[in-house]
């Protein structure tokens, strides 16, 4: 199973602007994150929670995606598994 194709991000916007660029510390968590063009500042966590619909929309659909790569990965993985057992067939 290839790890790199489940690695995903989500796009946080600010909820005043709608911009999608912020200046913050890399080092610590619990610094204010600034709106590069509003001047917003806020915390992390206050800008998850702002973004929690767009967040689970994400999910949904990194969900499907993920259920359907499994899926294909499990019959990938039996088909070659049962290659060699000519009483094994799949449709």
């Amino acid at each position: 199973m290839n790890e790199d194709k489940y690695s995903w991000s989500v796009t946080l916007f600010c909820s005043t602007c709608g911009s999608d660029q912020f200046a913050f510390d890399d080092e610590s968590d619990s610094a204010p994150v600034t709106c590069a063009d509003s001047g917003r500042q806020t915390t992390r966590d206050e800008l998850i929670r702002e973004s929690s619909e767009n967040i689970e929309l994400h999910a949904a659909d990194i969900g499907e995606q993920a259920t359907a790569n499994l899926a294909k990965d499990l019959n990938k993985s039996l088909r070659d598994a049962s290659k060699s057992n000519k009483n094994i067939r799949f449709v």
